[in-house]
């Protein structure tokens, strides 16, 4: 279902042919338009209303018409047809901005296809219906397809209405790129790629396949990192690396793209340079605290020091059972095998990630044991960072009593 919605205002002030303001017989000024001719895309049409074309041109199903008391209603009833009326305050104040919005949000176009046309807005209400679009795709679902405006203001006879639409999309882009940057989750910005590849013509599609490859290693990347599958997550950075490294050259509808390709590039590289599996495991667990993903940083910051004995001891660090069933053993029955700080804060980090993994429900359990439980895991990163990089593990005797299990 197709939905336009259409502001109408004030106008400006009728004049006479030698440039006298007009007045009505209460001596009031007469408002009006100017007829103009717009065209829109293969249509041209002269009207005083540029949603009299844009109505001809998408065909709606339903038409909204916003304005206040003082708008050119009878141009509306004229030139429009059948539409819902819509009175919003003038939007002069945060209270009435507020209640423009309450009016907005209670349009009806969930799951619907929606067109704006802003060309007869006033004041900065054109801006502020940009926000409600937003709203409107990610709130009631809308499809958000066109965001029109008039340029009267253009020094020719014909007047362009052009979509503006990019603009929303931009703010797509740095909603998804946010997303990723911030929290991990690479699944609006691969969406976002995925639509506008797409509308690629078929015929073309074969000299950007690197640009289709780019929102499957990204969804397997936010996939990995929201399961915390650590070894798999790096592997999927490293695919993202080199997919957006051999792009091909971005299509005009993907221009957007071209700002985060360097930032995607810089966040996925940063394993990189580290060659233990430990220390990965160990900023791993850095990232996810940094993205207040806590309890995924617990399960990294522990794999780490796990994985710290089994690789530093030259053995197989991806044997789950040595992983859990020989080094849970040893930990327990040998802790003299250790240094006592390492032992502590496995214990630490242990005790802390119970109470994360059964959601810090228990008798001695409260809200200040939240933050307090954050820094709490701050430290224990930190505190793991010096033990391991310290070397003073006696690795030999270490490897002997694992091998003997």
């Amino acid at each position: 279902m197709k939905i336009l919605i259409t502001i109408v205002g004030k106008g400006s002030p009728k004049r006479d042919k030698t440039g006298n303001i007009l007045k009505d017989e209460n001596g009031k000024r007469v408002f009006d338009y100017f007829e103009t001719t717009y065209q829109f895309e293969d249509l041209t049409l002269k009207s005083k209303l540029s949603s009299a074309i844009i109505k001809e041109k998408i065909k709606p199903d339903k038409i909204y018409v916003l304005g206040t008391s003082e708008s050119l209603w009878n141009l509306a009833d004229e030139l429009i047809g059948e539409y819902e009326k819509v009175v919003i305050p003038f939007g002069t104040n945060h209270q009435e901005f507020w209640q423009i919005f309450e009016i907005l949000s209670g349009l009806d176009v969930e799951n619907k296809d929606v067109y704006m046309d802003l060309t007869h807005g006033f004041r900065s209400i054109p801006l502020f219906i940009s926000t409600v679009m937003n709203f409107f795709e990610k709130v009631k679902n809308a499809k958000i397809k066109g965001v029109y405006y008039g340029m009267f203001e253009v020094q020719s006879d014909i007047k362009p209405i052009i979509d503006m639409l990019p603009i929303l999309e931009m703010n797509n882009w740095i909603e998804g790129y946010t997303l990723y940057k911030e929290y991990g989750d690479s699944r609006k910005i691969g969406n976002l790629i995925q639509e506008k590849y797409k509308q690629i013509p078929i015929e073309q599609k074969r000299n950007y396949q690197n640009l289709g490859k780019l929102p499957k290693v990204l969804e397997k990347s936010s996939k990995a990192f929201g399961f915390t599958a650590l070894d798999f997550y790096i592997k999927s950075l490293n695919d993202v690396i080199n997919v957006s490294k051999n792009l091909e050259p971005i299509p005009s509808n993907l221009k957007a793209m071209e700002f985060l390709i360097d930032d995607i590039e810089k966040a996925s590289e940063i394993f990189q340079n580290i060659s233990k599996n430990w220390e990965k495991q160990l900023k791993l667990a850095e990232i996810y605290f940094d993205k207040n993903r806590y309890a995924q940083s617990l399960t990294a910051l522990r794999e780490s020091m796990i994985t710290f004995v089994l690789e530093e001891s030259a053995l197989d660090w991806k044997d789950t059972d040595l992983r859990e069933t020989g080094l849970g053993k040893l930990f327990a029955d040998n802790p003299e095998l250790f240094p006592k700080e390492f032992i502590s804060l496995l214990n630490q980090i242990r005790n802390l990630r119970n109470k994360a993994n059964h959601g810090f429900i228990g008798r001695d359990s409260s809200e200040a044991e939240l933050n307090q439980s954050i820094d709490k895991l701050q430290k224990h990163i930190q505190k793991a960072k010096e033990i391991l990089k310290a070397q003073i593990f006696e690795i030999d005797k270490i490897k002997k009593n694992i091998e003997s299990i």
